[in-house]
């Protein structure tokens, strides 16, 4: 699962640019979350890389 970070810091701003990554039990699961995340970083508009 997928998670902003901006709730894990006292100051939102710290975790702005950030997400939080869980571990899933099921691998494949955590392959498909993998790959939904590489596929969506290559359509954000904001990316830095």
């Amino acid at each position: 699962m997928l998670a902003p970070a901006t709730g894990f810091y006292v100051d939102p701003e710290r975790g702005r640019h950030q997400a939080r990554i869980t571990y899933c039990i099921c691998i494949e699961d955590l392959k498909k979350a993998i790959k939904c995340l590489e596929e969506a970083l290559k359509v954000y508009p904001g990316r830095t890389r």
